[in-house]
């Protein structure tokens, strides 16, 4: 096939699939930094960072395949996607700094359970991505059962980021500093991944 021919719908549900699997990979390991502080040393963590890297960085080319989208609604509603799925991996780059900026300080007592909620609850929301887009076209009522979960774990995380304001709040009398302050943001990150993920959801469901 030569590279200028234009790809069509299964072509397309299999590149974005790729893209996806790389970023579950990325969260995959976000998540067990996030949720286990304390059993990995700030030196594992650089490992664990420079593989987050080579992630990103290999998700460059992930993306090449947008100049053989074809030239109507299919292929924008795949750019719409794709521009989802963009968003994350900056996001993603965002949240791997703030966490070098942690360094191997505790958080635990401010982040409480929340913290473990809501990581978990991403990384939960790309294996429902990654499976929505493997069954659209394989088993469709399936599909919309992954999207659904898609949903509700965004809906859970909105919930769970509300807790933890209100926690952190409690915890510190009002006064945030660096380490909360930059933890915050983190929570925040995180959530509008979920948001993110569903969005794309929503769109991979259409194509």
């Amino acid at each position: 096939m030569a590279e200028s021919e234009e790809i069509d719908k299964t072509q397309i549900l299999e590149y974005l699939s790729v893209i996806i699997d790389k970023q579950a990979t990325i969260s995959e390991l976000i998540n067990n930094k996030l949720c286990c502080p304390d059993s990995t040393s700030f030196e594992e963590w650089i490992e664990q960072r420079q593989k987050i890297t080579r992630q990103l960085k290999g998700l460059v080319d992930a993306y090449k395949f947008s100049a053989r989208l074809p030239r109507n609604d299919l292929g924008i509603t795949a750019q719409a996607a794709m521009s989802y799925l963009l968003r994350i991996q900056c996001t993603f780059a965002n949240v791997s700094a703030m966490m070098d900026m942690v360094r191997n300080d505790s958080f635990n007592e401010i982040y409480m359970d929340s913290l473990t909620s809501i990581a978990q609850k991403v990384n939960e929301q790309f294996l429902a991505l990654s499976n929505l887009i493997k069954l659209c076209e394989e088993d469709p009522e399936s599909a919309v059962s992954a999207l659904e979960t898609v949903r509700r774990l965004e809906r859970e995380v909105d919930e769970d980021n509300i807790v933890i304001c209100r926690q952190i709040s409690t915890a510190t009398g009002g006064n945030s500093d660096f380490l909360c302050y930059v933890m915050r943001k983190i929570v925040s990150d995180l959530e509008h991944i979920s948001d993110y993920m569903k969005e794309c959801a929503v769109i991979v469901a259409e194509i």
